[in-house]
């Protein structure tokens, strides 16, 4: 392990029980919003999925070595799912805008720009053939 890993986790090990419990919920819900972004396809930081992974491992090895000494982990806290969803809604919706900017920049680029009048035009000719039929 690299010394800021050791750091990191000797400052875990000082935590009471009730900080490492909350703390370990609230990953878990972060951890949750970002895999339900990642299946949305709307996920820039996905190497942040694996570092949730691991601090919920620490955090849980942690509680095991507390446990074995004699302290009482068996606490039931409820993480804030619904703020972490919020926030992936939000992010993924930045993500998803800038998505769609570069698309429109990469079809100006290829297509020289849309004609709005020539795809109106297009739009009720559609309509117009579906009527026709």
């Amino acid at each position: 392990m690299a010394k800021t890993t050791m750091k990191h986790m000797e400052e875990l090990r000082l935590k009471p029980v009730d900080e490492l419990l909350v703390t370990g919920e609230n990953f878990r819900a972060e951890l949750f919003a970002l895999k339900f972004q990642a299946a949305v396809g709307s996920l820039e930081k996905t190497h942040r999925i694996n570092e949730l992974k691991k601090e919920i491992a620490r955090i849980e090895l942690v509680l095991g070595e507390k446990r074995r000494a004699g302290e009482n982990v068996n606490k039931t806290l409820k993480g804030d799912y619904q703020k972490a969803v919020a926030e992936a809604e939000k992010t993924g919706k930045a993500v998803r805008k800038k998505q769609l900017e570069k698309l429109e920049e990469l079809q100006k680029e290829q297509f020289g720009g849309l004609d709005e009048e020539a795809l109106a035009e297009a739009m009720k000719n559609g309509e117009d053939e579906g009527v026709n039929k």
